[in-house]
């Protein structure tokens, strides 16, 4: 189902295939819907292409702040926002409290002894392993929401969203161009997590926490000092941790590398790759090694961490995509 409702003057309408946080049904398909907003270009020429903000895992299209965008906006670019698909089951009560409340509640409404049990099973937490999308639904979204935007458009993939968009390459549908930022090396994950294990081994269990039981079964001060490593206010780590999501364990099990999601190597001049030197995440070698598999040379941000566009140096990272963006439209027109 498409949904769409205006959001104000100089806003454009969020899209949907479901209203986001709709909860919850018994219809699996009712919560692996997606959510696209538009923000229009403020200022500059207007531009050929759009940019589409894709984030990473646990997150949404809340993760791209308003500075990040109108760095975009102020330039003449027509942006997008997109939250990718949920796990099935919504929230489990390791991420949201309120969870097993509006299990409950659905249970009473259906007054459905099978339906309340299913609906509690969802809500318990370590139920993102047994349900939820996987890259291949993620690229799916992505496929999509690309088609409704319906001009030449560059998504700017984060972490676990750079392996949905090279998942999307490996299928045969390139975009105008693909920005890869603090992506998803192509190989997976499986190359950094070694070294995770031996060298921070505390931020690696930490995440093996948070893949089966979402935050509340996780060390989040560890997370903290390893997203930030240059440090958060209160306030903005609050923020963000509020709205994280459970992810979907199969997604996370597959961005490891396997099956393969990503095209063949080989040079691609559509695409930039961008990391930050301190991130933990997605260490400095794997971005030169995600560069060298498609042929560029990828942009190093001092300084940068994983959150590369929360942190003070984000605007490095959002002049590399703009200093990049007019050699892309004189490749297209070339073509």
């Amino acid at each position: 189902m498409d949904k769409a409702s205006s959001t104000g003057e100089g806003k454009a309408a969020t899209v949907t295939r479901m209203a986001p946080d709709e909860v919850y049904d018994t219809d699996i398909d009712a919560h692996q819907g997606w959510a696209m907003s538009e923000h229009a270009p403020t200022g500059g020429t207007r531009q050929a292409v759009d940019l589409l903000f894709v984030h990473g895992m646990a997150a949404g299209g809340w993760m791209w702040s308003a500075d990040w965008l109108a760095a975009f906006t102020d330039q003449g670019y027509r942006c997008w926002t997109l939250t990718l698909p949920g796990r099935a089951g919504g929230q489990t009560i390791a991420t949201n409290p309120q969870a097993l409340d509006r299990a409950l509640a659905i249970a009473f409404h259906k007054n459905d002894p099978e339906a309340a049990l299913a609906a509690l099973a969802k809500a318990m937490p370590g139920a993102s392993t047994l349900d939820g999308p996987g890259i291949a639904e993620f690229t799916d979204a992505l496929a999509q929401a690309l088609k409704r935007i319906g001009r030449p458009t560059v998504p700017v993939c984060h972490s676990l969203g750079g392996a949905v968009a090279q998942n999307l390459m490996r299928r045969g549908q390139s975009p105008a161009g693909t920005v890869l930022l603090c992506s998803t090396p192509p190989y997976g994950f499986w190359r950094s997590s070694v070294e995770m294990a031996f060298t921070n081994p505390d931020l690696w269990r930490a995440l093996f926490d948070f893949s089966l039981f979402g935050q509340r079964g996780t060390d989040m001060d560890v997370m903290r000092r390893n997203l930030f490593p240059r440090g958060v206010s209160n306030g903005d780590y609050a923020e963000m941790v509020g709205s994280l999501r459970d992810e979907s364990f199969k997604a996370l099990a597959q961005a490891n590398g396997f099956p393969p999601f990503a095209p063949l190597p080989g040079p691609r001049g559509d695409v930039l790759v961008i990391g930050g030197t301190e991130d933990r995440f997605v260490p400095w070698l794997d971005v030169m090694f995600t560069g060298t598999y498609y042929g560029t040379l990828p942009v190093i941000v001092q300084g940068g961490g994983h959150m590369l566009v929360s942190e003070p140096v984000w605007p490095r990272a959002a002049d590399a995509i703009l200093d990049w963006l007019p050699g892309l439209a004189n490749q297209r027109a070339a073509a």
